[in-house]
Parts: C-alpha cells; sequence; structure tokens
C-alpha cells in the first residue's frame, strides 16, 4: 500500500452531527480524528479534479464512466480494489495509534490489561456492566486503574503486541495531549479554535443570510504535526497535491512518502486490535459484526484462516456520516467499532496483513 502525509496549510474543520439550519444549535463542533470517509472522499475528489480537469458534473453524469480513473474510485461507493487505512496522526518520524482499550494504566505508570471473560463463562447481552475485568496487581486496586489516554507509538504498539506490558514506558511509548500539561510525555499535538462565520444565500452570488451567525470548532496541528493515510488500488491518486479536506473549503498538502509498515504477528495469533473505525455489519447477541467476522463469530483473518471468537473489548461505538458527491447529499449515519478495539480468540496461525488491524502473536491476558 502506498503512503500518503497529509499536512495542513491552515486550520481543519470535520463538521459533527449537528444540524446548521436556522432555529438549530448556532454552535458547530469538530469531529477528530476525522472519519475514514472524511479521507476517502478527499481522495476520490482529488482524482477527479486532476483526471477530469474538475469536471464534476461530467463525473456525476457518467461522462468518464469508461476512463480507467472512474472505475478505481467508483460512482456511489468506492469498488472493491479501493483500500484506504486510516488516518493516523504523525509526530515528527513516529506514527501514532489509538491505545488498545483494554490497556490501563495507574498514578504510577504500571500498566496492566483487562482480562477478557469467555463468552462461555457469561450471558452476554447488552446491559452486562462489562465483559472484561481488572486484575489487583502491582499494588493497585481495580478503582486506580485507568484507560490509557492520548496516543501509543509504533514502538509501543509493538511491545503490546508482544505481550511485553511489564516494558512500556510512559514517557517514551506515549504521548498526551493536554495543554498544559508539564510532563514530559505531554506535546501540543492538534489545538482547538472557535471560529465565528455567517451563513451565505443559496444562490451562487455569496451573500449573507440575516440572523445566521454560527460558530465552528476548527482543529491546528502543532508544529510537525500532520496525518497519514495508506491507499492501494489508486494509481491515478496525483503523487503530491494540494487537496479539500473537512469542510468550509479547507486545504491541505498531499504527498507520497516513505511506505509504513504497521507492526503485526503471524504465529500463534490470539488476537487482533483495529488501527482504524470498521464499518458495524450488524449486531447480533449484543456483538458488532464487523467485516472480519462471519455469520457463525468466526474471526476471519488475513489470508482466509478462521478462528472462533472468544471475546472483545470494544469502547463506545462511534457514529459517521458522509457526503455522496454524486448524490450531492449527506449519507446516512453508520455505525463503526472505534479504533483500539481488541478482539480474542483461538489460537491459530495465519499469512498475510490487512493494516486495518494488528495482530498479536502473544498471549496478553
Amino acid at each position: 500500500m502506498t503512503t500518503y502525509l497529509v499536512t495542513p496549510n491552515d486550520t481543519l474543520f470535520f463538521r459533527g452531527g449537528e444540524p446548521m439550519e436556522a432555529g438549530e444549535s448556532h454552535f458547530q463542533t469538530s469531529v477528530f480524528p476525522p472519519s475514514p470517509e472524511t479521507l476517502i472522499g478527499a481522495v476520490r475528489t482529488s482524482v477527479i479534479a486532476h483526471a477530469s480537469d474538475g469536471d464534476f458534473e461530467g463525473y456525476k453524469n457518467g461522462k468518464y464512466a469508461e476512463t480507467d480513473w472512474f472505475k478505481e474510485i467508483g460512482l456511489k461507493e468506492p469498488p472493491p480494489t479501493f483500500k484506504f487505512t486510516g488516518p493516523f496522526l504523525k509526530m515528527g518520524d513516529d506514527i501514532l495509534l489509538t491505545p488498545p482499550s483494554n490497556l490501563f494504566v495507574d498514578k504510577a505508570g504500571h500498566f496492566t490489561l483487562a482480562s477478557p471473560r469467555r463468552f462461555d463463562d457469561v450471558v452476554h447481552s447488552p446491559g452486562i456492566p462489562s465483559i472484561m475485568w481488572l486484575p489487583e496487581s502491582g499494588g493497585s486496586k481495580s478503582k486506580e486503574w485507568k484507560p490509557v489516554e492520548g496516543y501509543i507509538t509504533m514502538g509501543g504498539m509493538k511491545k503490546y503486541l508482544k505481550g511485553a506490558i511489564n516494558a512500556l514506558d510512559q514517557t517514551t511509548d506515549f504521548v498526551k495531549t493536554g495543554v498544559g500539561d508539564d510532563s514530559p510525555a505531554a506535546k501540543i499535538l492538534v489545538m482547538t479554535e472557535a471560529r465565528t462565520g455567517i451563513a451565505l444565500k443559496k444562490n451562487g452570488l455569496r451573500t449573507v443570510e440575516t440572523s445566521r451567525l454560527y460558530m465552528t470548532s476548527h482543529k491546528r496541528f502543532g508544529e510537525g504535526t500532520g496525518m497519514i493515510f495508506l491507499l492501494e488500488g489508486v494509481s491515478t491518486m496525483p503523487d503530491a497535491s494540494i487537496i479539500r479536506l473537512g469542510g468550509e473549503n479547507r486545504t491541505a498538502y498531499c504527498e507520497k512518502v516513505e511506505d509504513v509498515i504497521l507492526p503485526s504477528f503471524g504465529e500463534n495469533v490470539e488476537f487482533l486490535v483495529t488501527t482504524m473505525p470498521i464499518k458495524v455489519e450488524k449486531v447480533t447477541g449484543g456483538i458488532p459484526v464487523t467485516e472480519f467476522l462471519d455469520e457463525d463469530m468466526n474471526v476471519i483473518l488475513s489470508g482466509g484462516t478462521s478462528s472462533r471468537l472468544i471475546s472483545y473489548s470494544v469502547t463506545r461505538p462511534l457514529q459517521f456520516g458522509g457526503w455522496d458527491l454524486a448524490a450531492q447529499k449527506s449519507k446516512e449515519m453508520i455505525q463503526y467499532v472505534p479504533a483500539g478495539s481488541v478482539f480474542y480468540f483461538e489460537k491459530c496461525s495465519i499469512k498475510g496483513h490487512n493494516n486495518k488491524y494488528l495482530l498479536g502473536g502473544k498471549d496478553v491476558r
């Protein structure tokens, strides 16, 4: 997969789900990190702009249906050959990932893992307080453990996947994002800025609507911070270009960079960790069924290997929509399991790799 680096030219605005019509809330929050669909839309728009010289009407009307670039990006939805992974934050030379949802830390900097209960040991339903439990270890009681905040580095994730929890270091393997934190691990990756705007009439003249002021929450990236994504099956994506990204016609510089290989293991695999939000096909018995689960709740791994699902750790589901360029309207909101979700299954060995999730080669339970 080809890796692209996105560097904002100014602030970015990733619109939330609130309406922006008269009589509704005048404040619009910003979703961060942005959904995969936001970057996918930016990629497809960039291809159209460069391949057709900005002829978006021709694209929607099927004028270019027989061209290679049209077949690569599709019309209403990307084709199966369009493979996208990300986005991930990049700080300097390091790639930052969402920490696994079963990884906890206490005030002294000790790490522990929430252990999964097998499905056989619980009567599963959405009302169960937790399918995970925290041990009392390292001198800490269960109530003293807190979920890891911020981001985990590639090196930290590699330790986690190998089961080397005791080797994790808060100052080198994690990046906090709290403003005003004086600890060495605290970094200002992304700052929030409130912006005031006024609605425009939809008459092509850019005249303003009366009594239609609103506020938006923009994101400004810190120095040396950007986003990367991995792309496959789109040979017509420019190696370097200015792309429109998010709302309010914000732009960023997008360029091809050295390929990134995420850590993953193929021997004695027992769990996977999602690196990006993954669409939930449906919910069966309280279990979110994703693209890597079949009807019998087996995990379908890279290379086609199947293994029985034992348990999982998933935080609050995400809701993402998007913009249908062809239909010129918002897409329906769809549920996703968030990045950092952990799925446990019977031990197996596999071949192949999928950057949407990382495979653990050691028993971290």
